[in-house]
């Protein structure tokens, strides 16, 4: 047993050498010795078709080696951002968006010229978009971890697409989407900082009309009771008021009005509230001030005609006469 396990171990020995010198191959254009495993396809071109049928076939990490095999062997060939596009297209049939798309964008950086430059931005929306479905499908149940969590990826990838194409048709559109993101993630005032963004940077493009919507849409969302600031609710007025003037046919105008009311009837609230603080202080001139601002100001509410009941039963004069009479009870406890 030992002699024949001596035998074939003697004979491997002594055909190690042939098989690592047969996988071994002198390159002239390389002027290296190169293993004959690792060589490329006759060309740059065959190599990204190479590539690409290993990814047709579903061989995901097979296909991606081979477009490391191309920069190795031909990063210096016009068939470059092809070996890139490709890539980034394997990412994305592997399921690694994230990763799909910093290789488009790696592309749009290395080549700026290249003719696969709106190609490459067209797959980054996809992945954006995929991320924002995902998330939108995630929502729908209600106790599920981090279901917002492919938003964030999404904002990161609509980012992208902003930096490579900045102030163009394009770039209008994924900046409306960040802000759209944000808004889903429940963070209003990025997401108004956004929609502002397209209005005033894409004043021309299609999508300020969403951008102005989702405006209005955010600081209603980001209202606060009446106790509390009113300046997110005059933000959602004065964007409701220019959404109706600037469209006035579009079908969301009957969903804004009721908005645009509610926002009114919380700021009319606050000054009431105030008014009557003033009161139980006895500073009748700054209350009637209150009352006299809803009033005429927020006259289309319903806490207007409270504020003229109060101002029909407390005439000028009786005001005054109360706030002598206070002076003169705090000066003779």
């Amino acid at each position: 047993m030992h002699k024949r396990l001596i035998v074939f171990l003697a004979l491997l020995a002594a055909t190690l050498p042939f098989a690592a010198q047969a996988q071994w191959t002198w390159t002239p254009e390389t002027g290296r010795f190169v293993n004959a495993k690792r060589m490329p396809r006759e060309t740059p071109e065959l190599q990204v078709e190479f590539a690409r049928s290993l990814m047709v076939d579903g061989k995901y990490d097979r296909a991606l080696r081979e477009t490391y095999k191309f920069e190795e062997f031909y990063a210096d060939t016009e068939w470059a951002d092809d070996n890139l596009f490709l890539r980034g297209e394997i990412l994305m049939a592997d399921g690694k968006l994230k990763k799909a798309a910093k290789q488009f964008q790696q592309l749009i950086t290395a080549h700026p010229e290249t003719k696969l430059f709106d190609k490459a931005i067209a797959k980054q929306y996809e992945i954006g978009d995929t991320y924002y479905e995902r998330a939108q499908q995630r929502m729908k149940h209600k106790f599920r971890p981090f279901k917002k969590s492919p938003l964030k990826n999404a904002i990161e990838v609509y980012s992208q697409v902003i930096s490579c194409q900045p102030f163009t048709a394009a770039a209008a559109q994924a900046q409306y989407k960040v802000g759209l993101c944000h808004y889903a993630r429940g963070e209003y005032k990025e997401a108004a900082y956004e929609y502002r963004r397209v209005i005033e940077d894409y004043s021309g493009s299609d999508w300020v009309d969403e951008a102005s919507y989702g405006l209005a849409t955010c600081y209603c969302d980001a209202s606060h009771p009446a106790a509390y600031d009113q300046t997110p609710s005059k933000l959602a007025v004065d964007a409701i008021d220019q959404f109706l003037t600037r469209y006035p046919d579009d079908a969301r105008v009957a969903e804004l009005k009721p908005k645009r009311e509610k926002m009114r009837a919380l700021m009319a609230e606050q000054r009431i509230q105030t008014a009557k603080f003033y009161e139980r202080q006895r500073k009748f001139d700054s209350a009637r001030l209150c009352y006299e601002v809803v009033s005429k100001d927020f006259a289309d509410t319903s806490w207007a005609q409270e504020a003229k009941g109060w101002l029909d039963q407390h005439p000028k004069e009786d005001t005054e006469t109360q706030k002598k009479v206070g002076q003169l009870r705090e000066a003779n406890p």
